[in-house]
């Protein structure tokens, strides 16, 4: 071989052993690491509707938002702008609106958060509602909804505002926990 051969020989090596060292080093840098640690995108949605069913077919609850983002490791999905639609008593649809929300398995509890409201418009005039407080949870199995933060209840017989509430969707009740001040508004 003459010199040049050489030449060219060692320089070939000395290139492929930088881009090795180089590869090996950018691989265990550790924000190019890929371990389980790190919060992986499984799937992203857009401007989406999902529909969590019985086993009969029926509609335990459907929700519907802008972007879902669904992490691959925790199995949890944050949803923005949601709007969730659960069965309650008689099959009326009461309606959870907010700014974000986070379940963290899936069927487990639904934490919704920022300006929170729950709409049920009903058949009869005494049959609706609207509740407001900031967070609120809930349970898409047990159907419950609760909350420990300020709350405003409004319905056509007046307006109850207090602290923390629990209720079950398929029960006629309300329980709120502290500082509650009533305003009724009799019948005409």
């Amino acid at each position: 071989m003459n010199k040049s051969g050489l030449l060219f020989l060692f320089f070939a090596i000395m290139v492929l052993v930088v881009f090795t060292w180089l590869n090996s080093t950018w691989l265990s840098y550790r924000d190019f690491d890929f371990s389980r640690n790190v919060k992986r995108i499984d799937y992203y949605l857009s401007d989406f509707t999902l529909l969590n069913t019985y086993a009969d077919g029926t509609m335990r609850y459907r929700l519907k938002g802008s972007h879902l983002v669904h992490q691959q490791v925790t199995g949890a999905s944050e949803i923005f702008s949601p709007e969730l639609k659960a069965r309650g008593i008689n099959n009326s649809i009461i309606t959870l609106n907010a700014k974000t929300a986070l379940q963290n398995k899936k069927n487990s509890s639904i934490q919704l958060t920022g300006d929170v409201s729950v709409i049920k418009k009903g058949s009869k005039p005494l049959d609706s509602f609207k509740l407001l407080t900031n967070d609120l949870i809930y349970n898409p199995i047990e159907k419950v909804l609760s909350t420990d933060k300020e709350l405003i209840f409004t319905s056509n017989m007046g307006k109850i505002k207090g602290v923390g509430f629990s209720t079950h969707l398929d029960k006629q009740e309300l329980r709120i926990k502290q500082n509650v001040h009533t305003e009724f508004i009799p019948a005409k």
